[in-house]
């Protein structure tokens, strides 16, 4: 009898040892950790503001033929951090049935290519 009371003992001990820290680790979940002193500090996920880049514009600019020296206004729509620049001319070459293409190059880093026919007729690409 005496064996089945010590038993019933250690028994009751051991089970409230194995409650209280259940419930101490229980507790501990619902408590967010303490940051480590090296870590930075969590940041809250918020959705990033959605922003557009703003339209195209319409940029114009004088095209002289090397050939002939006849100058020709053209127009190109551009991403707006175009605006207000002036093209340089890059290249100059033959094309086909005796094109001339003129490759532009603006500030922005935007290239456009003008095709001047052998008509006078002016393409902008």
């Amino acid at each position: 009898m005496n064996q089945l009371r010590l038993f019933a003992f250690a028994a009751a001990v051991l089970m409230t040892s194995a409650v209280a820290p259940l419930h101490a680790s229980a507790d501990a979940c619902c408590q967010p950790p303490a940051p480590a002193c090296c870590e930075p500090a969590p940041v809250c996920c918020e959705p990033a503001p959605v922003c557009c880049p703003p339209p195209p514009v319409e940029v114009s600019w004088c095209v002289v033929d090397p050939v002939t020296c006849c100058k020709y206004k053209v127009s190109a729509c551009l991403p707006a951090c175009c605006a207000c620049q002036t093209p340089c001319l890059v290249k100059c070459t033959k094309g086909f049935l005796g094109r001339k293409i003129l490759t532009y190059k603006f500030d922005c880093g935007e290239c456009v290519e003008v095709v001047i026919t052998m008509f006078g007729r002016v393409i902008v690409r």
